[in-house]
């Protein structure tokens, strides 16, 4: 191995190991960015609750909102599964 490429390898490790991506070798593809999953319906009806919650009880803590709207939730979507 001649010192250009020596010099070269060298610094692509070093990039590799400040940039915090493992090396591979040029020419491989990237792979595909994952496609973000939507709100499923839990979701959408948590956020309906919290928001009413949140409207009531402005001062109240978030943790406290939680949890009193998981169990609004959980008692609005019963049999709806």
């Amino acid at each position: 191995m001649d010192e250009q490429k020596l010099a070269k390898a060298i610094a692509d490790l070093i990039s590799a190991a400040n940039s915090g991506t493992p090396a591979r070798k040029s020419g491989g593809k990237a792979s595909p960015a994952k496609k973000k999953r939507g709100p499923n319906a839990y979701n959408k009806e948590f956020s309906k609750q919290m928001k009413k919650l949140k409207k009531k009880h402005p001062r109240t803590p978030v943790t406290k909102l939680m949890k009193k709207a998981h169990s609004a939730t959980k008692k609005a979507r019963k049999g709806k599964r």
